[in-house]
C-alpha cells in the first residue's frame, strides 16, 4: 500500500504538549513529521536529549551527560562517586528541600562488567552536604537482554517542580528488550518512587516511546503522573506504520497510583473520530486502514484485554484493565467504510470479521451498518442451482496451507481429486468419468520444488502473524514476518502460537501469493520478506486454486456465503448465497472457473457445483 502520507503525528504527544492547555489529543492530517530521538547524547556535560525539550522548555529539564566511562564526575559544585560503577546521567538541585544541592544520576556496570543478565542500571540520589556523598538506591532497570545486540538504554530528566522521571533498560534490535520507567517525587526527607512500571520491547514490534507529565490534577498538592505513549512503525524491521499517541493517567494516592478511568477512552474516541471522518473520502480513504490498526496496536499495548501488553507491572501489579471499548468499534467500523470506498471487497470483509470482537463493544446499529457496507461493495447474489456431486473428493487436511481438490479447465469440466485417481465431471449434467492425468499435489511448494508453506501463526506476541517454510531436502526452516497485526484480544491459550487462516493463491517468479486473515500478501523466502498485495499477478495459479487458471476470477469461502471477484464484471465482486449452502460453516475450498458463471467447494464431505445467474 506504500506509506500513503501515514506519519499521523497525535499533537497531545508530541513536542509542546507539556504546556498546551486543551487535555485532549488531536490527530492532524498527515504531514512528513520527523522521528524524535529517545536516546541519550553521548557528549560530556551536555543535556541529553528529550522527546519533548523543543515544546516543554521551561517545563522539563533534561539530565546532564556524564563523559563517557566516568565513574566519578565533578560538576555543579558537587562530586559524584559510583563506586566503580559508570555514571551515565544526573540531574543537580536541591532536591530534597534542604537547602544544598543534591543529584539524582543513572549509574550502571562498567563495560567490563556488563554480560547478558547483568543490571542495566540504577536511578540513584547522591545527598547533599559533602563531596564524595555515597549514592542511594531509589529504583533499578531489568536485566540487560540475552542478545549479543542487546545494548543498555538510559534516559532522565525533571519534569516539574517536585517530580523527575527515569527510564533506564536495554534495546535489543534482534532480541526481546525491557526499559523500566520511574516517576519519582522530589522532597524531604529523601526523593521517593511514586510511580513505576516495565515496557516490554518484543523483536521486530513497533517503535513504543513514552513521555511523563507530572502536575497536581486533582489539586490534592501532591503531583499525578500522566503517561504519553507514542506508537511508531509497524510490524517487522522495514515496516512503516503512522506515529500515534494516546495517555493514560494516575491519580497519586496513599495506596499507590490510582487510574484515571477517563484515559485511554478519551485518546482513542479522539483518533476514532478522525478515521471516521475520513473513511467515506475518495481522497483520504487510503489513511484510514493504517491509522485503525495503529489505534489497536496502542490499545495492546497499554491494556490488558488487547492480549499482550507492553506496558506492565505497574507499581509491582499488573497491566491496566481497559475493559470494552467503543472507540475500537467506531474505528473499526471506519476501516469497512474505508475499503468500501476503495472498492476492496476482499479487505472489508476482513476487516468487517474483526469490528465487533471483544475488547471492542458491540452494538445493533452499527451491526446493520456493517452489513449495508458489505452489501455495497459485494451485492448478494442468489445462486441458480446447487448439485451434490457424487464423486468422491479428498477431504481438506484443516487449517494448513493447501491446495484445494477442485479445479476447473478452460473447457469449463470440473477435476475432482481423489487419493491418486482424478475425475472430470461435466457441470451441465453433473455424470464423471476417470481423467487420465496425474493428481495434483495438495502441497504448497515453490517453483523449484525447494520449500514448502507449511503454516501462518500468531507467535503470542502480539506484533505480527508469520509464515514458516520448511526445506524439501537439506536447508533449514524459514520464518518470515508478514504485514499483518494479530487480533486484539487473549486468543494464545499456549506460548506456543496460534495458527491464522492461509489460502494460498499462486506461487510464480515474484513470490508466493495468498491471503492471510483476509489479508492478501505476497511472501518471499529469500530473502525471507513479505508485503501487502494491491493485486494478484499474472502467475498462473496451479490446480485447487480459488482462483481461474485463465483469468482473475476469484472464489473464496466466507461466513456469510461465497465471496466471488469477476460477477458481474471483471472487477466486480458478489457475496453468492444460497439456502442449500447452509451454514456457510461447513463450506471451504472454493475454486471458479473462467467465465466466473460457475462455482465449485467443498461442503462438509462432498464437492458441490454452484450456478450463477
Amino acid at each position: 500500500m506504500g506509506r500513503l502520507g501515514l506519519l499521523l503525528v497525535v499533537s497531545a504527544l508530541m513536542g509542546g504538549c507539556r504546556a498546551c492547555t486543551n487535555d485532549h489529543p488531536y490527530v492532524p492530517p498527515a504531514t512528513d513529521a520527523p522521528a524524535v530521538a529517545a536516546e541519550v547524547d553521548s557528549g560530556a556535560g551536555a543535556p541529553a536529549a528529550s522527546m519533548q525539550e523543543a515544546g516543554a522548555a521551561g517545563l522539563v529539564e533534561p539530565a546532564l551527560v556524564a563523559p563517557p566511562a566516568a565513574t566519578s564526575w565533578q560538576t555543579n559544585g558537587l562530586t559524584l562517586t559510583a563506586g566503580g560503577r559508570e555514571i551515565v546521567l544526573a540531574l543537580v538541585g536541591d532536591f530534597d528541600g534542604d537547602g544544598t544541592k543534591d543529584a539524582l544520576a543513572i549509574v550502571r556496570p562498567a563495560v567490563a562488567d556488563r554480560k547478558p543478565g547483568s543490571s542495566t542500571g540504577e536511578l540513584v540520589f547522591f545527598q547533599g552536604g559533602g563531596d564524595g556523598a555515597p549514592a542511594a538506591a531509589i529504583a533499578a532497570g531489568p536485566a540487560l537482554g540475552v542478545q549479543p545486540s542487546c545494548v543498555p538504554t538510559a534516559r532522565l530528566e525533571k519534569i516539574g517542580p517536585r517530580s523527575a522521571f527515569a527510564e533506564i533498560g536495554s534495546s535489543c534490535p534482534r532480541g526481546v528488550g525491557s526499559r523500566a520507567i520511574v516517576v519519582v517525587r522530589l522532597g524531604a526527607p529523601v526523593p521517593a518512587v511514586a510511580f513505576d512500571a516495565i515496557v516490554a520491547d518484543p523483536r521486530e514490534a513497533p517503535k513504543l516511546s513514552i513521555d511523563v507529565d507530572a502536575a497536581d490534577r486533582d489539586k490534592d498538592g501532591i503531583d499525578d503522573v500522566v503517561l504519553r505513549i507514542a506508537i511508531e512503525g509497524g510490524a517487522g524491521p522495514e515496516a512503516a506504520g503512522p506515529k500515534l499517541g494516546a495517555k493514560l493517567a494516575f491519580f497519586d494516592r496513599p495506596a499507590g497510583p490510582s487510574r484515571d478511568p477517563d484515559e485511554p477512552e478519551a485518546s482513542l474516541r479522539a483518533i476514532a473520530a478522525q478515521a471516521s471522518a475520513r473513511a467515506g473520502k475518495a481522497k483520504e480513504a487510503a489513511s484510514v486502514p493504517p491509522l485503525v490498526q495503529q489505534m489497536r496496536a496502542l490499545y495492546r499495548a497499554m491494556c490488558v484485554e488487547g492480549g499482550a501488553p507492553r506496558i506492565t507491572k505497574i507499581h509491582g501489579g499488573s497491566s491496566v484493565s481497559c475493559g470494552t471499548s467503543k472507540p475500537l468499534e467506531d474505528a473499526g467500523l471506519a476501516e469497512v467504510r474505508a475499503w468500501v470506498t476503495q472498492r476492496d471487497a476482499l479487505r472489508a470483509f476482513a476487516a468487517a470479521e474483526t469490528v465487533q470482537l471483544a475488547p471492542a463493544s458491540k452494538t445493533a446499529a452499527k451491526t446493520t451498518e456493517i452489513q449495508k457496507l458489505l452489501a455495497e461493495v459485494a451485492p448478494v447474489t442468489e445462486a441458480t442451482s446447487v448439485r451434490i456431486l457424487s464423486a468422491p473428493v479428498d477431504a481438506p487436511h484443516g487449517g494448513a496451507p493447501e491446495w484445494g481438490p477442485l479445479a476447473f479447465e478452460h473447457s469449463g469440466k470440473l477435476l475432482v481429486r481423489y487419493g491418486r485417481s482424478v475425475m472430470r465431471v461435466d457441470p451441465e449434467t453433473g455424470e464423471g468419468e476417470p481423467a487420465d492425468m496425474v493428481p495434483w499435489k495438495d502441497e504448497v511448494l515453490s517453483p523449484d520444488g525447494k520449500s514448502r508453506w507449511l503454516e501462518a501463526y500468531h507467535a503470542c506476541e502480539g506484533v505480527a502473524l508469520r509464515a514458516t517454510f520448511a526445506p524439501t531436502a537439506e536447508g533449514e526452516m524459514v520464518d518470515v514476518v508478514l504485514p499483518i497485526a494479530p487480533r486484539l484480544g487473549k486468543t494464545c491459550s499456549s506460548g506456543r502460537g496460534e495458527p491464522a487462516p492461509a489460502v494460498p493463491i499462486a506461487w510464480g517468479p515474484r513470490g508466493l501469493e495468498a491471503i492471510v486473515a483476509g489479508q492478501p500478501v505476497l511472501i518471499k523466502t529469500d530473502p525471507p520478506e513479505a508485503s501487502a498485495l494491491a493485486a494478484f499477478t499474472d502467475a498462473i495459479p496451479p490446480p485447487g486454486s480459488p482462483r481461474s487458471h485463465g483469468t482473475k476470477t476469484l472464489a473464496l469461502a466466507m461466513p456469510g456465503g461465497v465471496l466471488v471477484r469477476g460477477r458481474p464484471a471483471p472487477d466486480r465482486w458478489s457475496m453468492v448465497r444460497s439456502s442449500d449452502l447452509e451454514p456457510y460453516a461447513d463450506v471451504r475450498r472454493c475454486t471458479i472457473d473462467d467465465s466466473g458463471s460457475r462455482i465449485a467447494c467443498i461442503r462438509r464431505r462432498s464437492a458441490v457445483l454452484v450456478t450463477l445467474p
